[in-house]
């Protein structure tokens, strides 16, 4: 519903008042007023103006010196000419020479209104309230009678000892006043929703954006190039482009018309991508629109770009690659070998870390496709106005800046294979619907494209979100979600099958010795059972991490410090309730007995024991770092300890 409109009436006349509440309770419409005039109305329009009045209305001499001052709109009610016959009516019973007052200008058709009442009008043209009153002295000298006129004019008048007919405002004009301001309101709210609008857009983007008239005037600026360039919005509107960022390239653009992209500048101490891009009017340039990126921010989203859309074409993992032994886990390699002679649509779940993209690599390789192409990208690594031209392609001038003779699409290179759509629910609605199309209709159009290309491909999706959760809050299509969820397969994670964890750590640990060529180690039982005890929350992504650390640190021979140097960080990282890196416990020296009676060693020793021989817990105890802690042990020959401490 329509919030009412607030609309202001200034006038200086008590009728023009009346008149106007009138009318407004009969419309049921929210007004202020203010029974002032001339230079005194100003103050009351201001405060009407910061009170959230959005229209003012007043009569004509008052009205020019409001909009002179004031920034919202105000309407003028004119006098029509039946009111101008009735006020002359009015004074001619009062007098036959009368002085008839306006603001900047004369009243019209003088004469006729003279031959017809036979009266002398004598004009009293006036600018302000100083020069009224000599208007009204002037005519006083001239030997008028009567003054017609405002408010302030009748006052003035009686001051000097006239007579005084005062305007009055017929009901209808005032109506007619009030609609008009309705619509300005209206339009009013509409332009500022607009620019609300666009601010907000400009102000969301990561880009720094600026808009200039054909002057080189800043006529607005984002929030982004605020920060960029350390500006506030007052410092900037209104100035000078060129003053403010010195041999920039715009006037190049301002006097040529041509748009100049992807130009490399420096503003102050750093380096920016920019683009200047002409506003044309027919063939006459009006402005420019500049966009800044800043260079360090353009040569991350690129290695990130690269790093997701630059794969190999074909798989590197196979079902072997895929160690377990838990009949969960077996469960999921029995369905990825049925799945594989399939080629509907396969959608994959499970934490981060448990091998998603590794099974469906195993899917691919095991299928009739398998000598086709698999191409796979990680949907929330890439910015959503790429995304879509990466997945569909693009046709040659599509947008500014696309490759001559365009470029395919992932899918149509995916053509025969399959694509494999990592974090499926990270994409917008609007792309959620233009994949749905895909799987529909097998076919894609690219970006600029006016042809459907028809694309054979087997998708296979992945997340690590509740889709069906998703799809209950909206944010994920219902039925796009029952397009790839035809085959579904969930993977555990490490946790709920801690079994398999000896079997990946030798496998990692093979993997991980061959890529760094270092020397294989094992790790020993009563270590292997202290990592089962963790809850891996990376899951084997977490695991291999681990052991690779382990693997370089370690150079040739397992070593029990640098293990337990690494297990205290996995086991911080497990218990994030836990204070890291500081402890509230007493040092070591609280611990110790003031008659030494009893030594350092059996203190650390009692230490060890009510920690269960976890040199983590021990050493927090203690108020000494591990390493201190094994070099101690070391020395007193504290290293019997149960066997898994």
């Amino acid at each position: 519903m329509e919030q009412a409109f607030k609309i202001g009436f200034i006038a200086s006349t008590q009728q023009f008042i009346d008149c106007a509440l009138s009318v407004a309770r009969k419309r049921k419409l929210d007004v202020v007023t203010s029974l002032t005039g001339l230079d005194a109305a100003i103050p009351a329009g201001q405060r009407m103006e910061q009170e959230g009045v959005e229209v003012v209305i007043s009569r004509r001499g008052t009205g020019s010196l409001l909009r002179k001052n004031l920034k919202i709109p105000v309407l003028s009610v004119r006098m029509s000419s039946h009111d101008i016959l009735r006020n002359i009516r009015d004074a001619s019973l009062m007098g036959r020479k009368i002085l008839l007052t306006s603001l900047g200008d004369e009243i019209g058709d003088m004469a006729l209104f003279q031959d017809i009442f036979k009266v002398a009008l004598i004009p009293g043209v006036f600018h302000d309230f100083e020069s009224l009153e000599t208007v009204i002295v002037g005519g006083k000298r001239q030997g008028c009678e009567v003054v017609i006129g405002g408010g302030v004019s009748v006052a003035l008048a009686r001051k000097h000892g006239l007579k005084a007919v005062e305007i009055r405002t017929n009901e209808d004009a005032i109506q007619s006043a009030l609609e008009d301001a309705a619509s300005v309101a209206r339009a009013n709210r509409e332009e500022q929703e607009k620019a609300l609008r666009y601010r907000t857009i400009m102000d969301t983007t990561s880009e720094g954006i600026a808009a200039v008239d054909k002057k080189g005037i800043i006529t607005a600026i984002n929030r982004a190039a605020l920060d960029f360039f350390g500006f506030s919005r007052k410092q900037i509107e209104g100035k000078d482009f060129f003053a403010c960022f010195p041999g920039s390239s715009f006037r190049e653009v301002l006097d040529g018309g041509r748009p100049l992209l992807n130009k490399l500048e420096k503003f102050g101490s750093e380096q920016f991508v920019t683009n200047y891009i002409p506003l044309l009017v027919g063939a006459e340039v009006v402005g420019l629109v500049i966009t800044f990126r800043d260079l360090p921010n353009v040569v991350r989203a690129e290695n990130e770009v690269r790093r997701s859309l630059v794969k190999r074409l074909i798989p590197k993992y196979t079902i072997d690659d895929f160690i377990c032994r838990h009949p969960a886990m077996q469960e999921v390699v029995e369905k990825a070998r049925k799945f594989s002679r399939s080629d509907s649509t396969v959608l994959i779940t499970g934490e981060t870390g448990t091998g998603k993209e590794i099974l469906a690599q195993s899917i691919h390789s095991l299928g009739p496709r398998q000598k086709g192409p698999f191409v796979s990208i990680n949907c929330a690594a890439v910015p959503d106005q790429l995304l879509e031209s990466e997945l569909f392609g693009y046709e040659e001038g599509a947008f500014t800046g696309s490759r001559r003779g365009g470029k395919p699409g992932l899918f149509e290179l995916a053509h025969n294979g399959a694509m494999f759509l990592d974090e499926i629910g990270a994409n917008t609605p609007s792309l959620q619907s233009r994949l749905l199309r895909v799987l529909q209709e097998r076919e894609v159009m690219r970006v600029g494209g006016d042809r459907l290309i028809p694309v054979n491909v087997r998708v296979i999706a992945a997340t690590n979100q509740n889709l069906c959760l998703e799809v209950q809050k909206g944010r994920f299509r219902e039925d796009l979600y029952f397009r790839l969820a035809v085959l579904t397969i969930h993977i555990p994670p490490l946790r709920e099958r801690i079994d398999d964890l000896p079997l990946l750590v030798k496998d990692l640990i093979r993997r991980c010795s061959r890529k760094d060529k270092a020397t294989s180690l094992t790790i020993p039982e009563s270590y292997l059972e202290k990592l089962m005890k963790l809850p891996w929350p990376g899951n084997v992504r977490q695991l291999q991490n681990f052991l690779e650390k382990l693997v370089i640190l370690c150079d040739d021979d397992f070593k029990v410090d640098v293990f337990e140097e690494l297990y205290s960080e996995l086991l911080e990282y497990s218990t994030p309730g836990e204070p890291r890196f500081c402890s509230k416990e007493p040092a070591l020296n609280h611990h110790l007995p003031s008659n030494r009676s009893e030594d350092e060693a059996r203190s650390i020793r009692r230490i060890l024991e009510e920690s269960r021989f976890c040199k983590t817990l021990a050493a927090k105890r203690l108020g000494i770092s591990r390493t201190t802690l094994w070099r101690k042990i070391r020395e007193m020959g504290l290293d019997h300890q149960p066997p898994g401490a």
